[in-house]
């Protein structure tokens, strides 16, 4: 039997995966204005800090990751985060969520919200 090289290696984790349904994916790039987010908050898994763990927040219900305090408010959201959900929210914390724990004033800018809320929806549970 042959060894598989160069870009068949590379490939054929990726086809087997697709095989069994699954779709590898992988991070966006960390926009800058996630500086913000990194005090409190980190993007592996099971690395709680002040906040959350954001990883794989996409793939779960909103306020519900195992072992953490969430707010009673943030334990009532019903669904998970979508796009639109998360950017209004870290544009307006208190105001899209009165009682969230949650000690951040907001990103000013549109823009970087979106940006921000894309790349923590990008980051994968594993």
């Amino acid at each position: 039997m042959k060894a598989l090289g160069g870009l068949g290696a590379l490939l054929l984790p990726a086809a087997l995966a697709g095989c069994r349904g699954e779709t590898p994916r992988a991070a966006l790039p960390q926009p800058a204005a996630f500086a913000a987010c990194q005090t409190c908050h980190r993007t592996t898994p099971g690395a709680s800090a002040l906040g959350p763990s954001l990883a794989g927040l996409a793939d779960r219900r909103a306020g519900s990751l195992p072992g953490y305090g969430y707010s009673p408010a943030l334990q009532k959201l019903e669904g998970r985060w979508d796009e639109p959900r998360l950017t209004a929210f870290l544009l307006d914390p208190t105001g899209v969520m009165p009682g969230t724990r949650m000690a951040f004033a907001g990103l000013e800018d549109r823009k970087q919200a979106t940006e921000v809320a894309r790349y923590v929806l990008s980051l994968p549970e594993e």
